[in-house]
């Protein structure tokens, strides 16, 4: 009732329905077409004020539509974790895997990879000491072959970062959920969800793309890489072991979360990707 007396006294009036959340979010609609972003757990990512900045900051170098917010905070008395609000943008997040989408999906992260914002942005190139602390919390939670699993994905992801990949902007989360597509489901027409948007391994934003599955990463990266020096098959491989770590940052935060009710699935979804790996 107090934040809904707070969002009201701002002009976003409700009823509100909730439309779903993550990690870090929960997100609802307001009766006037508004989205409210309210945070329920502290940030390992930007925070709201510095995730409008990103937002703003892309908006002007890709040709997809990005939400502008019409205020973003971080810490309040009602939103002790902050709370984002802007006007809902046409299309909805796509449900079917197609070729074209993963054409629109590759044409979308080259653009977003090879763009120079031109201002400090977060870093969010992978950080040894972090994989290194992933996989000690991990450990408690994996079986034996599980656990050598992981060790050997350890020291394949460190042999690969000791080649000092090259960074650039990345959206830092660019799975389906976050896109919102064409009526025909073909083309992305917008993107949400910059919380983790800053400078990266481009590697961070192919990973997701197996969630419409296998298939449909396997043509985004061919399309990704036409006309470019990069392999297919090898940018594949590089890609798999960026969903191991993906997973193990979802079983990290669900333990340090418990009230989440989320460690089961996050230990399934951990068990699954070490077993394609």
């Amino acid at each position: 009732m107090i934040q809904t007396a707070w969002l009201e006294s701002r002009g976003v009036l409700g009823p509100f329905q909730l439309l779903g959340g993550g990690f870090r979010t929960d997100v609802h609609e307001s009766s006037a077409g508004f989205i409210v972003r309210i945070g329920k757990s502290p940030t390992d990512g930007n925070t709201f004020t510095t995730e409008r900045e990103m937002m703003d900051a892309v908006r002007r170098c890709v040709d997809i539509e990005i939400p502008q917010p019409t205020f973003a905070e971080d810490s309040l008395p009602e939103f002790p974790h902050g709370v984002m609000v802007y006007a809902k943008l046409s299309g909805a997040p796509p449900v079917a895997p197609s070729r074209a989408l993963a054409r629109s999906a590759a044409s979308a992260l080259r653009c977003i990879h090879g763009t120079d914002i031109g201002m400090a942005m977060p870093e969010r190139v992978v950080d040894h000491d972090e994989v290194a602390a992933l996989v000690r919390a991990a450990r408690r939670c994996l079986t034996e072959s599980q656990r050598r699993a992981t060790d050997r994905w350890h020291a394949d992801l460190g042999s690969f970062l000791a080649g000092k990949p090259s960074p650039c902007l990345i959206h830092g989360d660019f799975w389906h959920a976050n896109w919102l597509a064409a009526e025909d489901g073909r083309t992305i027409t917008g993107l949400l969800d910059f919380e983790r948007c800053g400078i990266g391994l481009l590697h961070e934003d192919l990973a997701p793309l197996k969630y419409l599955s296998e298939t449909f990463r396997t043509d985004a990266l061919d399309a990704y890489c036409k006309e470019t020096p990069m392999n297919p098959a090898a940018l594949m491989e590089e890609v798999g072991m960026f969903d191991v770590l993906r997973e193990l940052r979802g079983l990290d935060w669900a333990l340090r979360n418990p009230d989440a009710d989320e460690l089961d699935d996050a230990v399934e979804k951990v068990a699954e990707v070490l077993a394609m790996n």
